[in-house]
């Protein structure tokens, strides 16, 4: 994961965290990933940027939401903790990544259910 873009430091306009991004622009499987990793703080993944989809892994951003929600919710994850334990650069972006005034779902699971899934793996 690349840490190091000093210009990656609020989400970006098709970011599913913002309330503001295009509804159902990611499939709905995308979500329930999502939502069962969201479960399983130990094993659960660090969540890149989608606009970094054809980028080689090594050159994907961190999602930004995702770090955000991360934030807000204490840093329940576990692989996201390691590297901010190990990582100074890593330690750097979150200390200083913004949500720049943008209006943010309130859980993963708002931002989900605006997409149409909820976390019984059923769709509305």
């Amino acid at each position: 994961m690349d840490w190091t873009d000093e210009s990656h430091r609020s989400p970006c306009a098709k970011c599913p965290y913002r309330k503001d991004a295009p509804l159902r622009l990611w499939h709905r499987d995308h979500f329930r990933k999502l939502l069962r990793d969201d479960e399983n703080e130990v094993g659960g993944p660090l969540y890149g940027c989608h606009n970094d989809g054809k980028r080689p892994r090594e050159e994907v951003r961190p999602c930004v939401g995702w770090l955000l929600d991360q934030r807000r919710r204490g840093t329940p994850s576990i692989q996201l903790r390691l590297a901010l334990v190990r990582n100074k650069v890593a330690q750097d972006m979150y200390s200083r990544i913004s949500n720049a005034g943008l209006r943010l779902y309130t859980s993963i699971q708002a931002m989900c259910r605006a997409n149409g899934v909820r976390r019984n793996g059923g769709a509305r």
